[in-house]
């Protein structure tokens, strides 16, 4: 097997994935020191496999902003660095079953990642620093609260258009392409007696509507309208997946969340190392 391992800037992401690219476990967890964080997710490993795990690992494939301080093996097992560009595009596709796709990487912030041909050609479009740290640290600074999950509901119990200018609001209705209830300004009705059920939701509609319009406009840019493939760990909310749908949807693309989207890049990763083992053993 190949254990996949993405250390981002908020949290590291593995994965032990077969010859068939099917993954066999995963493991997250926030991410501290990297040394310290991959010596944890290896202990992790160890403890479902046993000691058997130096045997049945080929090689780790790291991938991430914490790579650069990982060296070349970790409890003996070899370490290989792997282009991150590479590893969301390739594990994005991977993971949506797709042979191209313009894969969206909504993490700490959020990357744009397009690729063709199952993989060959990879681009890197570009992106926005818009993502999931800035929607913690809008809601630190505005309501004290830095857990998610509790962000999450209470937004779900507010409503964004008592803080966010509408377009119904600007000009009576819709306008174009966007109907009345389109944001035409985030947070434009802000003031300070606003409940924190609204805020919050909010907030996230600043930052899931910010990764969608990007996406969208990518898409179209690089003919991948119909495969637009979101991935990482704020893409797991439910509540950012819809809008960023809905957000997608206003511009004709269509937009995937797939089945453990947020360990694309430890998949591709993973998969990229595979490919160069077995082109090595021909």
């Amino acid at each position: 097997m190949i254990m996949g391992l993405d250390i981002g800037a908020s949290f590291a992401k593995a994965i032990l994935a077969d010859k068939k690219l099917r993954i066999v476990e995963k493991y997250i967890i926030p991410v501290e020191e990297p040394k310290v964080t991959s010596t944890r997710i290896i202990g992790f490993f160890a403890e479902r496999f046993g000691s058997s795990l130096r045997d049945i690992i080929e090689a780790v494939a790291v991938s991430g902003g914490g790579s650069r301080f990982i060296g070349k093996e970790i409890f003996g097992l070899p370490v290989k660095r792997v282009d991150e560009i590479a590893s969301i595009g390739l594990g994005g596709i991977l993971l949506a079953r797709k042979n191209k796709g313009l894969v969206v990487s909504a993490g700490t912030g959020t990357a744009v990642v397009a690729v063709y041909n199952c993989g060959e050609i990879v681009k890197h479009v570009g992106g926005t620093g818009i993502g999931g740290g800035t929607l913690l640290g809008l809601s630190r600074r505005m309501l004290g609260l830095s857990d998610f999950k509790t962000l999450e509901e209470i937004a779900q119990r507010g409503c964004s258009s008592k803080v966010d200018l509408t377009v119904g609001d600007i000009v009576g209705g819709p306008i174009g392409m966007l109907s009345a209830d389109a944001t035409a300004s985030n947070l434009g009705k802000l003031t300070r007696e606003s409940r924190d059920e609204d805020v919050a939701a909010g907030i996230f509609n600043i930052v899931s509507q910010t990764i969608g319009v990007v996406a969208a406009f990518a898409a179209k840019a690089y003919n991948l309208e119909d495969d637009v493939v979101v991935v990482g760990m704020l893409a797991k909310s439910w509540l950012v997946s819809r809008i960023v749908n809905e957000t997608v949807k206003i511009f004709n693309v269509k937009a995937f969340i797939p089945e453990n989207c947020e360990f694309a890049p430890a998949l591709g990763a993973a998969a990229i190392v595979l490919r160069e083992i077995e082109s090595s053993a021909t």
